[in-house]
This record gives structure tokens, sequence and C-alpha cells, in this order.
């Protein structure tokens, strides 16, 4: 009779805790009204593959496939900012560039929803960077891309770039 009575408490006290969205994930510096009492939360796939897929499209430099990855209204800050209001003079300086020894490789990614309320997702992606320096020497760098996805467009691109480090002259 302890057991069941101990098992019906337990089930009684469970049913009354409050239940957690399954993506919440915590901390939440934002105090704007409409998501006062939300947390962060886990980002979907959906957002993530529009990234994967403008990221493949951009390696193969097909611009006008990657144009339909950008809303209207986008606006991009490059690494070493400059500042862009459409895709298409975003791409100018790219279609001039004619290096052909970089390359880069996706090696993280991942998305937040830090207004649940409004909609669109925080698309954060870490690439590692390969290319030959004006010597011939092969050189290393990291760069992160964050870009802030709405229905499947990317309404902004900002990007941040690592650049190798210097090697000691001993």
């Amino acid at each position: 009779m302890k057991k069941l009575l101990f098992f019906s408490l337990s089930l009684a006290l469970m049913s009354c805790q409050t239940a957690t969205p399954e993506r919440e994930i915590g901390y939440h510096p934002n105090k704007d009204k409409d998501v006062a009492n939300t947390g962060w939360y886990l980002g979907t796939d959906a957002a993530i593959d529009v990234v994967v897929a403008l990221d493949k499209v951009w390696k193969e430099r097909d611009f006008d496939t990657m144009a339909t990855f950008f809303a209207d209204s986008v606006r991009i800050t490059t690494s070493r900012g400059q500042r862009y209001q459409t895709a298409e003079a975003f791409f100018a300086p790219m279609k001039e560039r004619k290096n052909t020894s970089l390359s880069w490789e996706l090696m993280s990614i991942h998305s937040v929803d830090i207004k649940p309320n409004t909609g669109g997702e925080h698309v954060m992606a870490r690439f590692k960077n390969t290319w030959k320096d004006s010597l011939g020497n092969d050189r290393i760098s990291n760069s992160f891309e964050s870009y802030y996805v709405v229905d499947g467009k990317v309404v902004w691109l900002d990007q941040f770039a690592q650049r190798p480090l210097k090697e000691d002259a001993q």
C-alpha cells in the first residue's frame, strides 16, 4: 500500500510541473516583451539546410543560384567591413576575383532562435579556409559567418575572419 501511495504522490507532483518546450536551451538576455519569459531555442534543420545549400552553390561560384538564397532587402557585412544592401552588389567583387587556390570546408554549424515569437533563426557556421599566398605557401585560416534566416531566405549575413597565426621568427 505504501508503494502505491508513493507512486500516486510522485505522479501527482510530476503532473504539476510546467512543461518546458523541447527546443528551449536556457539563458536569454533579451528583455523585449515578446520574449520576456522564454529562453533561447535550438534552431531547426530547415534554417541550417538553407546555409548548407548556399555554401554548396557558393563553392561552384553559381551566382545566379546564390542570389535565390538572399532576401531582396538583404544586409551583408564582410570581415573587412564592407557593407552591401543587395546580393548582386556583394557578388560583384567575387566575380572579379580569380583566386583559384582558395577553398574552404564547413567545420561546424548550428542554429538558435532568440526571438521565438517573431520568426527567423540565427545560423552560425565555422569554416576552415585554405589558399596559397603570393610566395606559393599554403595558408590556413578560420572564418565565421552569422546568418539570419527568415522563411528560407538570408536576411542578413555577417562575416568574421581569424587570420593565420604568425610564426615566430627565431
